[in-house]
């Protein structure tokens, strides 16, 4: 249940503004021309040590001068004053803040410090606060703006999707675009530093809210991870949708690790895995964000993802074509049932995408090709792309009309010039998208995505149940290395085969001697690895032998490993068709994430991997591999497949049981055909 004090900020009955401009036009008078604009029925008092009266209403030096409490603060002073202010506002009893100043964490250490006093004064008297540094919030519906973003003044329609953005810069521009797209927004909120309230304070007000269907959030970051799948699994339970665009995805500045793993699921991979494994649609591009905001607010989620494109041009046909295979749509077959509802004439040959041009002007052919192709069930995506027509705006009505009869997922692609033909589509909530046609495609792909998961859910089992203690013995292996920073060779093979993991046979040795005799006992052809202390990559640095099949073999390789090692391992050369990897990654935002790809030396150049979030249901690990460029050559041995998701599942167990003792695990590889058996860990590493 959220916060009653959250819903002030979008209901209040008075508004404080400290700190109000005369002038309105600056950033400081903006949110009173907002208000006074909207024609806000509620009380207004403006603070201001100056000015006795702005706007006809009357101003106050302070907000202990005012007559009443109000329920909501704006703050428009400098970052200075508002700890001063804010113990004020507390003595005064007010409930509710929206701190728009600037000058907070973001301007370095003595910034936090500042923002950090103003939190424990706020927590000190049960204020909520929106900020700092933040645009403010909105409530569409009642026009009740509390803050200075130019689109509060806009004529966004009141509509189902509420929007929270950490940008307040983006979230204008996001306001301007829907007011041009016909998106109708319930709620809007900029909340910037997230001194106190954060993005999953506001999507939980939005979900319980009836008149929300969709959770559109622009998000640099979240603060409570965990919380925010929470949220997003509450939203599937009510049958709402969570829309987001992640900006900052780039690793650049990120600190250098050892763990391939590591190296190779950075922060934005791991945003992207929790996102696609929790049914959080996400987006790349504001074009696309508004896109598929306005198609989870108005039409059907596609079960199928079967696209039928109608088009007026045989190049963009074959453009269509072209992108659809790009972004990895499939394009329906026209079923025998439909084609005989088209009227037949020579210049209409019955293919996907359909090109109507030359028979536009026949009598009735638009509207029987638009019902026949709306009305079969072999697609469940219609997409109209419109060149030059003499009647665009006929075929406009009769493809929206179509689609909407129909309940079929439906995007056009037509020339933004004409707003009258755009205006017929986004009166039926169709998105319209100019010729940049990435943006559409990009749209109708998240879609899609999001709908098979909302089938695939209906039939999961439910989300992976909470991990037993570790296997006996595994605490006793992690303690005795604490402070070392990885887990010596024998131990790491002592800890996966706790878990299930089969190892290949080894045997630790210090002299020449050692090694032949351990050589002999696994029997040849077996290889030599040197175990230098902190060495993570082996292969990297020159330790690992090649494949030795006899006693001569292993001298030389044990002489040229000894400059470099003192002590080594004699392991069973393990005969493999397929090398993968498995790993753990820690992220601070999600906590435990399993990577799954393809292994050996090539790892990090192929950089073919699958991500998900500990804990993985059956389901999960299934999804994993079935991303992988791979998975072409793993169906060819379904045991392979049973395998390998039955270790991605004791790695998850591993890694939350483990959560707080080790920072990464390595499996690479693990060994899949070939004639000492299937799921063989070659080579580990586990990062303490």
């Amino acid at each position: 249940m959220s916060d009653s004090r959250v819903g002030l900020l979008f209901n209040p009955r008075s508004i404080a503004i400290i700190g109000a401009s005369a002038d309105l036009g600056k950033a400081s008078g903006l949110p009173l021309r907002n208000i006074v604009n909207s024609r806000f029925s509620g009380k207004v008092y403006p603070i201001n040590l100056r000015a006795r009266e702005i706007s006809g209403l009357r101003c106050y030096p302070s907000i202990t001068d005012l007559p009443e409490t109000p329920d909501v603060a704006i703050f428009m002073i400098d970052a200075k004053l508002t700890p001063q202010v804010m113990e004020e506002c507390g003595r005064k009893g007010v409930k509710a803040a929206v701190i728009g100043s600037a000058g907070f964490s973001e301007d370095g250490p003595e910034g936090q410090a500042l923002q950090a006093r103003v939190g424990e004064i706020a927590k000190r008297y049960g204020i909520r606060v929106c900020g700092p540094n933040c645009h403010g919030t909105f409530n569409v519906y009642e026009n009740i703006p509390c803050g200075y973003d130019h689109s509060f003044a806009l004529p966004i329609p009141p509509g189902p999707v509420a929007i929270a953005s950490h940008s307040g810069a983006l979230l204008g521009v996001i306001g301007h675009r829907a007011v041009q797209a016909n998106l109708g927004f319930s709620y809007m909120v900029s909340n910037g530093n997230e001194m106190d309230l954060d993005l999953c304070d506001f999507a939980e007000f939005f979900l319980e809210d009836g008149r929300t269907r969709v959770v559109a959030v622009l998000m640099e970051s979240v603060k409570n991870g965990p919380r925010f799948l929470e949220l997003a699994e509450r939203a599937h339970t009510v049958g709402k949708s969570i829309v987001v665009l992640k900006v900052g995805k780039s690793e650049r500045g990120a600190i250098t690790t050892m763990a391939h793993t590591a190296r190779m699921a950075g922060a934005g991979e791991v945003y992207e895995a929790a996102f696609r494994q929790y049914g959080i649609i996400s987006t790349d591009t504001v074009e696309s964000f508004i896109g598929t905001a306005q198609l989870a607010a108005h039409q059907p989620a596609p079960r199928q993802g079967r696209l039928l494109v109608m088009t007026s041009s045989g190049a963009g046909a074959s453009l269509m074509a072209d992108k659809a295979s790009e972004y990895g749509i499939e394009l329906a077959d026209i079923s025998e049932q439909a084609k005989t509802r088209v009227p037949q004439r020579r210049s209409a040959i019955l293919t996907n995408p359909f090109d109507t041009a030359g028979t536009s002007r026949a009598p009735g052919f638009l509207n029987a090709a638009c019902e026949a192709f709306a009305a079969d069930r072999a697609n469940d995506c219609l997409l109209m792309y419109m060149g030059p027509l003499a009647v665009r705006h006929e075929y406009a009505r009769q493809f929206a009309a179509a689609a909407e009869k129909y309940r079929k997922t439906a995007a056009a692609i037509i020339n933004l010039s004409e707003p009258d033909v755009r205006d017929i589509f986004q009166a039926k909530n169709i998105p319209v998208f100019d010729a940049a046609t990435d943006a559409c495609f990009r749209t109708l792909r998240a879609y899609i995505d999001y709908g098979r998961f909302i089938e695939k859910r209906k039939l999961a089992a439910g989300r992976a149940p909470a991990p037993t203690p570790p296997p006996s013995g595994v605490e006793k292996i992690i303690a005795a290395h604490r402070g070392a920073k990885l887990l010596p060779h024998h131990a790491t093979a002592e800890l996966l085969e706790a878990y299930g993991f089969a190892c290949a046979p080894a045997r630790t040795v210090a002299s020449l001697s050692d090694a032949a005799a351990a050589a002999e006992q696994l029997g040849y052809p077996v290889i030599l690895k040197g175990l230098a202390d902190g060495v993570a990559h082996r292969s990297e640095a020159g330790l690992i032998s090649g494949r030795l099949t006899n006693a001569d073999e292993l001298k030389n390789a044990f002489t040229a490993l000894s400059s470099k090692a003192a002590m080594h391992s004699v392991e069973k050369f393990v005969d493999h068709d397929l090398e993968m990897i498995l790993g753990v990654k820690y992220d601070p935002t999600f906590g435990p994430a399993i990577l799954c790809g393809l292994g050996g030396v090539f790892t990090e150049v192929l950089k073919d991997f699958a991500l998900r979030l500990a804990p993985l249901t059956k389901e999960d690990a299934e999804a994993m591999l079935a991303d992988l460029k791979a998975f072409a050559v793993l169906q060819k041995s379904p045991a392979h497949i049973d395998l390998l998701v039955d270790k991605l599942r004791a790695l998850s167990d591993l890694a939350i049981e483990l959560n707080g003792r080790i920072q990464a695990v390595d499996i690479n590889p693990i060994a899949l055909g070939g004639a000492a058996g299937d799921g063989i860990v070659v080579d580990a590493k586990v990062h303490l």
